[in-house]
């Protein structure tokens, strides 16, 4: 047997209400799935409790997150004062057909803090978010290309997604990287309107760029990779974004779905960088469904009614809706500068006390990430892009994260994680003391 199949068998015998669950589902779910990022062969944990940092599954064990919803529970399970808020307001009502006042007090905690929000929308999903903001650029500027990064997720829609995890022989050249429609049911149309760079790459983006600045509406980038790995741009890679995009005329939006735990004004902040539109999710919704967008006056009073009949229509029955914004003020609140220089550090440690282990175990891996945010990689070669991401070792990726479920810790289904604001040391030396178990267990001593 190889380590993944032990690990798998071990697993397999740990979890049989979580097995039959999933047989349950699959006779009404197709493949027992209704989530692809939260499925996982042989089958996944079904959840029945969570507190803080631990997670109960239905065969009642335990596991300590670090997955936190895919990064949005930067609180941790079930905060008091998240919960509190929304008991007070299911009070009150769950929904509404008209405005609720909360969230004029989001969308100000919002624009208050984050450097590119002149106003801001409510959406229900980081799909939507981007979807939106696309639609905006493409409005604002009468054109239709879109320039997005090789590897880079900006939500599950037609315009962007085109080379999330392309298959490297029929990418083309890494330098210029080919447009690939990623799965069957996309319109094949929609590859004619991207554009696609490599990842932290200057001279190629700045080449790609100008070479079709004209057709460009604009040039969407997560300042930190998070399909690849938490992988943070280079922070003159961004500047270079920036500088040419302002030069040329171009929007430039930042998808901080997942970065904009990195500050208290998200990733932007944080590196110093501005861009035109900005994108988010996850965090602003304290884990209920959210996304939002906005950006500069300009671009963002498109949406507004007052202004005749040609202004870009959006609804939405749940956009902006009282439970969501009640969650999401209670988490910003929250989140205190201090808060984030915790989480930050926390990050760092637990990064740096991976890399000890993987010396010390002599292992051919790594870890990329920033601030709260990481994930093993399965490589001896640095991974800054799609390309090297692509070198992973597929089945150590599988051993690693069944392993650590074994081990009591969940992962992303592809070894990425992150810290919350209730992680402990403790918690992190659990981490790490769980991962050598698993890599002496592959053969690793």
């Amino acid at each position: 047997m190889t380590a993944l199949d032990t690990e798998i068998a071990t697993y397999t015998e740990a979890n049989p209400k979580s097995k039959q669950m999933h047989e349950r589902a699959a006779e009404v779910l197709p493949g027992g799935d209704t989530r692809n990022s939260i499925f996982w062969n042989p089958f996944p944990v079904y959840i029945k409790h969570a507190e803080g940092t631990q997670l109960t599954d239905v065969d009642g064990n335990v596991r300590t997150d670090f997955v936190n919803n895919m990064t949005t529970l930067i609180m941790g399970h079930r905060h008091p004062d998240v919960v509190a808020a929304l008991h007070d307001q299911v009070d009150h009502g769950a929904s509404y057909p008209a405005p609720a006042p909360s969230a004029i007090k989001w969308a100000e905690i919002l624009c208050e803090r984050v450097p590119s929000l002149d106003k801001i929308r409510f959406v229900n999903s980081g799909t939507e978010a981007t979807l939106n903001a696309i639609r905006a650029v493409r409005a604002y500027t009468g054109k239709t290309l879109v320039a997005k990064c090789e590897g880079a997720y900006h939500g599950n829609h037609d315009a962007i997604q085109i080379s999330v995890t392309p298959p490297v022989d029929k990418a083309g050249n890494a330098e210029r990287p080919d447009p690939v429609v990623m799965f069957p049911g996309i319109n094949p149309g929609a590859a004619d309107d991207i554009i696609i760079m490599p990842y932290n790459n200057l001279d190629a983006a700045e080449q790609i760029i100008r070479s079709r600045a004209d057709e460009l509406a604009a040039v969407i980038v997560e300042p930190i990779n998070g399909q690849c790995g938490m992988i943070p741009a280079k922070p003159e890679f961004l500047q270079l974004l920036r500088d040419l995009t302002n030069e040329l005329d171009i929007p430039l939006i930042f998808d901080e779905v997942i970065s904009f735990r990195a500050a208290r004004g998200g990733a932007q902040e944080w590196y110093g960088i501005t861009p035109d539109m900005t994108c988010f999710g996850k965090v602003i919704g304290g884990g209920l469904p959210v996304g939002a967008f906005g950006g500069k006056d300009e671009i963002m009073n498109l949406w507004d009614p007052n202004h005749g009949p040609d202004f870009v229509q959006h609804a939405g029955t749940f956009n902006g809706n009282p439970m969501t914004a009640a969650a999401g003020v209670a988490t910003l609140e929250l989140l205190t500068p201090e808060v984030y220089e915790e989480l930050e550090r926390k990050g760092e440690k637990l990064r740096q006390m991976i890399r000890d282990l993987i010396a010390e175990l002599e292992v051919p891996m790594g870890v990329t990430g920033a601030t709260s945010l990481f994930a093993l990689q399965f490589t001896t070669e640095a991974v800054t892009d799609y390309r090297s991401y692509a070198t992973n070792d597929k089945q150590m990726l599988q051993t690693v994260f069944t392993g650590l479920l074994n081990e009591g810790i969940l992962m992303s289904n592809r070894c990425a994680g992150n810290v919350s604001a209730v992680h402990t040391d403790e918690d992190l030396e659990k981490f790490v003391a769980a991962l050598r178990r698993v890599l002496v267990r592959a053969g690793y001593a």
